[in-house]
């Protein structure tokens, strides 16, 4: 099974536009048309006849958050996008609040390894994420990866600038590696400086 974590957006469902988002590295997984959930575009691109697929929506709560009404615009986008390609979509939801605590991210970290099950490929989106909720998404990769046997295909990031309200040079980045190197540090206890940082400078070389 292939599972999709989002980010889901707690900012006004106006401000969200549809682009097209230009890749940065891999054209393979550009897309051509538009969408508001970047991660979207890759898995119309990548997705095959008969997977099934299961989008797991972060979502902070707060008074003020519009997550539930953005979850369902990404997931009715998802659906519009494939849906000549034939694939079984199913969805899911972790709700934290939106607080930078212990209690948080021990939720978002415990509630998002159970609904990962065994031997899935993993899609994420971060484009929208808080930075304290990314850092323990990270946790709950390393997790899965570990002691369910997944696999981290992509962690993506969509860049947009904006100029008087209108986006701009917008790009989507696989970042990854990004990924790649939070578990190399995990692995260099027992080295020593000079042999730690060697390995630092050969990742950076790949």
């Amino acid at each position: 099974m292939k599972i999709v974590i989002i980010t889901a957006p707690m900012k006004d469902p106006k401000s969200i536009e549809a682009v097209q988002y230009p890749v940065d590295g891999n054209k393979s997984i550009e897309y051509e048309g538009e969408v508001r959930c970047p991660i979207n575009g890759i898995l119309a691109k990548t997705l095959k006849k008969g997977d099934e697929v299961k989008i797991i929506y972060i979502m902070e709560t707060s008074k003020n958050s519009n997550c539930e009404q953005n979850k369902l615009t990404f997931f009715n986008e998802l659906k519009d996008i494939t849906k000549d390609i034939g694939i079984n979509i199913s969805d899911a939801e972790v709700n934290i609040p939106f607080k930078p605590t212990k209690e948080t991210y021990n939720t978002l970290i415990t509630e998002l390894t159970e609904k990962i099950k065994d031997n899935a490929e993993i899609y994420t989106d971060i484009t929208y994420g808080s930075k304290p909720g990314i850092l323990s998404l990270f946790c709950a990769l390393r997790f899965v990866e570990e002691f369910r046997n997944a696999i981290v295909q992509y962690i993506v990031y969509g860049k947009a600038e904006f100029n008087n309200g209108v986006i701009e040079n917008q790009k989507l980045y696989d970042i990854t590696s990004l990924y790649y190197l939070f578990k190399l540090m995990g692995t260099m206890g027992a080295a020593d400086a000079e042999t730690a940082t060697k390995t630092l400078k050969d990742f950076f070389a790949m």
